[in-house]
């Protein structure tokens, strides 16, 4: 069973790691740019990717015809998309600070 601490490597590290480099980047070259405009454009490329997947299987399992789900598999499907957009949600808000902290930071100088 996962923990806490591995859902946040699965899901946070490559959300964070994101984020800043895109922050790093749009810091440097988008120069007429507001700090809305770089944290948001810099935290939602990968959680977009992945809320878009969750919507995806959840659309494709509502959709589902009984005789192709069996027993509860469109069921379990759609709880996984559900979570995943959950996780999806709090990459998103770890991007964000992370890339709010680089933007903050390389902003002062």
């Amino acid at each position: 069973m996962m923990t806490a601490s591995d859902l946040l490597w699965l899901v946070g590290f490559p959300a964070i790691v994101a984020a800043v480099l895109a922050g790093v980047l749009l810091v440097r070259r988008g120069r007429g740019w507001s700090r809305r405009r770089v944290i948001l454009t810099a935290s939602v490329p990968l959680p977009l990717l992945g809320a878009l997947l969750c919507v995806g299987l959840f659309v494709n399992a509502m959709l589902s015809s009984p005789e192709r789900c069996g027993v509860d598999a469109c069921g379990m499907v759609m709880a996984f998309a559900f979570f995943g957009l959950a996780y999806a949600a709090g990459a998103f808000l770890l991007g964000a600070a992370a890339a709010t902290g680089i933007v903050y930071s390389w902003g002062r100088r």
